[in-house]
């Protein structure tokens, strides 16, 4: 009996780690794909032009994927309140969800604009843009209608400057979102998780925890710095000096098994190109995936 339940322990929590891997892997990858979309064009064929007022960040290649190496000092940031122990940031810039066409008010110098529908659930405030295959202008509306359609206005108090864009009928809106993934505390357990911020009326809000049980994420960059649109070399986020050069991202993530007392001996596993001594009688396993930036790929 005692053989069976160790078995079953061993198998039950192996199981776990490798669906809390895997999905957090292909979440993480879908946003990395994504990052820098802007409609049918790309950040490259696109004039991108931000008129929402700090601090929304200025979208640009230079924002559209970012990063940062943990130290200590970054223990808090992004304005949670959730603790960093340890790991890398990630930050995935893009119009990562659904879009609804424009049908009226589409000159640039018009504060407002008409869509068909709100399906999306567009709020004054959020981060939005509207966008064609040439231009596309990220703003915030200040006031939404729905009588005789969806209108929205993007006042001054929140924006600056008109829009570049001289939109026809195939323009589209989308919100803007900006992800950040970090590794956190959580504070009702006291175990580390993934966790992600979005970015949401200008400012990083609604922290989640993807994934428990996460003990650390390490990421390097792959960057094109000859111009081929191909990978030249791998670095760190401290060795990336132009974060326009970045067409790939490679992550690595330490997954800890739910359960303690699960080895009979601390467990010696390979993570970061180290080899670590587990301070407990968990399993650890680590997880890599390298995903490719669509819009800077052939």
């Amino acid at each position: 009996y005692l053989g069976s339940r160790a078995a079953f322990r061993t198998t039950d929590n192996m199981s776990r780690m490798q669906e809390s891997g895997r999905y957090a892997l292909d979440a993480m990858s879908r946003e990395v794909r994504m990052a820098g979309y802007v409609g049918c064009g790309n950040l490259q064929s696109a004039t991108v032009n931000t008129i929402a007022n700090p601090p929304v960040p200025v979208m640009s290649s230079a924002t559209a994927v970012t990063g940062q190496d943990f130290t200590a000092a970054a223990a808090n940031f992004l304005g949670t309140t959730i603790t960093r122990p340890a790991g890398d940031t990630l930050s995935l810039m893009g119009a990562f969800g659904g879009g609804v066409p424009l049908v009226g008010n589409l000159v640039p110098s018009n504060a407002n604009i008409q869509i068909a529908g709100n399906p999306y659930g567009f709020a004054v405030g959020d981060v939005l843009m509207v966008t064609d295959c040439k231009n596309a202008d990220i703003f915030r509306p200040t006031s939404i209608s729905n009588a005789g359609g969806v209108t929205m206005a993007h006042g001054n108090s929140t924006n600056t400057g008109n829009r570049v864009g001289n939109y026809g009928p195939d323009g589209i809106v989308f919100k803007m979102q900006q992800f950040t993934y970090f590794i956190g505390i959580n504070p009702t357990t006291n175990n580390r998780a993934l966790y992600r911020t979005e970015l949401t009326t200008g400012v990083p809000q609604g922290t989640q925890e993807v994934v428990e049980h996460v003990e650390d994420m390490q990421i390097t960059y792959g960057l094109d710095t000859n111009g081929d649109r191909a990978v030249d070399a791998y670095a760190s986020a401290t060795g990336v000096a132009n974060w326009a050069q970045v067409v790939s991202v490679r992550i690595s993530l330490l997954v800890a098994s739910p359960e303690n007392n699960i080895t009979t001996s601390n467990q010696r596993y390979i993570f970061n190109n180290a080899a670590v001594n587990a301070l407990d009688n968990r399993m650890y396993q680590t997880f890599t995936a390298t995903i490719g930036v669509r819009n800077r790929l052939p």
